[in-house]
Formats: structure tokens, sequence, C-alpha cells
């Protein structure tokens, strides 16, 4: 079952609905492309079936019910994607349990270019690959730039932002799941990006650009290096939606 019915289903009893509902699903995330697809039906399910009863549960327990959801299909209870989906904005994951989610708020001036190659690429693969031992050193480089992302949500500082994207644990280990993902991340910051990476389990790689820069000018760069891998992809260019779930 989509997480969107299963969310759905866990909202209905948490609130004891005396009927039931009929979901239709229009989702434009593909999936198994690293930018959390099944978060993104969970939280629009639960989401859904809140709001046509009334929003009787606060957004921490839906938060709660949806990751629970998400957890049924991806084998693992966190909360990364349903976070984002639902607050909208940066969020730290402080705790799985108990949950406990911190939100940023957005970051005004970010341009992400998002790369998605025409390939899938299963949470679970990705997952086998990770190191079950990380360097002293990498943990030292990731923590601080991971501090650093915070304190550019903090700061509104797009550019620190996009310098602090360098992760040496999980990228090297998933980027020989993407083919040619060092030629795409070269192409990136040759054409003016300042950061690139995987995003989520990947495939889709992400880049991020300082304030007004080449945005264009980077996504047909990273679209053309995949391409010379033998991989077509769909170029996105994205801000940080600062609002969340919403009716529309």
């Amino acid at each position: 079952m989509n997480t969107a019915g299963i969310a759905a289903m866990k909202v209905l009893r948490a609130i004891d609905a005396d009927m039931g509902m009929t979901l239709r699903i229009k989702k434009g995330v593909p999936v198994a492309s690293g930018l959390g697809s099944s978060a993104a039906s969970a939280v629009a399910g639960g989401f859904a079936a809140n709001r046509l009863f009334g929003d009787r549960l606060k957004r921490d327990e839906l938060l709660q019910l949806c990751t629970e959801a998400e957890a049924a299909v991806s084998g693992a209870f966190f909360a990364d994607n349903t976070a984002a989906a639902l607050f909208g904005g940066g969020t730290i994951t402080r705790s799985s349990d108990p949950l406990e989610v911190i939100s940023m708020g957005g970051l005004p001036g970010l341009t992400l270019i998002m790369v998605t190659p025409d390939m899938a690429l299963p949470t679970a693969k990705a997952r086998k690959v990770l190191p079950k031992k990380v360097d002293l050193h990498k943990f030292v480089s990731n923590m601080g730039n991971t501090a650093a992302i915070v304190a550019a949500f903090a700061k509104k500082d797009p550019d620190l932002f996009a310098r602090s994207i360098c992760d040496l644990v999980v990228e090297p280990a998933r980027a020989k799941l993407i083919p040619g993902f060092y030629d795409v991340k070269e192409a990136a910051i040759n054409a003016g990006a300042l950061g690139c990476s995987i995003s989520g389990a990947g495939p889709t790689v992400f880049a991020a650009i300082p304030a007004k820069g080449p945005a264009d000018k980077v996504g047909q760069a990273m679209k053309k290096a995949f391409l010379k891998n033998g991989l077509k992809s769909t170029v996105q260019l994205c801000s940080v939606d600062r609002k969340g779930a919403r009716e529309v």
C-alpha cells in the first residue's frame, strides 16, 4: 500500500473517526529518486485525513503517524523527510525515540539545482553500501559542516549553506551507485556551484549556488555530464519552502 493510505488510516484510527475516506494521489515526485517521495505521500495522506476531520491532531502528533507510515515502507523510522515535508524549511531530528524535531525555518536566496538521472536507486540498496566504521577525521569534518549548515539557517546565509555541503562519509560510499557522479559534481562546481552532493539515497544529485548565481548554467552542465555517462536526466530549480504541508 502507498504510504499515503497507511498514514491516512493511522490518523483515522487516532481520532477514532466514524467513517472512512477515499484518496486520489497526484504525485510529481519520482519514486526511488532520493527526493523523499514516500515521505511526501505519507505527509499528504496524513495531512489530508487530519484536515478532513477538523484538524484534531497537532502537527507533532501528525508527524509521529506520518513517520510511522513511511517506516512501514522504508523499513526504518526516521523523520528527516517527513518533518521537512510537514513543517517546511530546514529541520533537525534531535531524537527518534522519543521523536523530537527542531524547525529551523527557511533560507531566503538559496537556489538548489536538483538533477535526477533516468534510473532508480532503491533506498535499501543505497543503505547496504554505508560503512560500518567511520574514520575520526571524516566524522569531525562532517560534524563541522553539519553545524555550519545549522548556522547558515540561523544567519540566513545561503552562501555558507552552499559551502558547507561536504560529505566525507556517505557520499563516497554511494557515489559508485550513480554512474558519472564525480563528473556531474565537477561540472556543477566548474559552472559556478559552491557545493554539490547526493540527495538522500540518490540517484538525484543536487547543487547549491550563491545568491543570484548561474542556476541554469549549473543545471545544464550537470545534465550534460550525466548524458556523457549514458544517462538522460531532468533538471529542477528549487527554493526552500517555508510553509510545509497545506491545503491548496
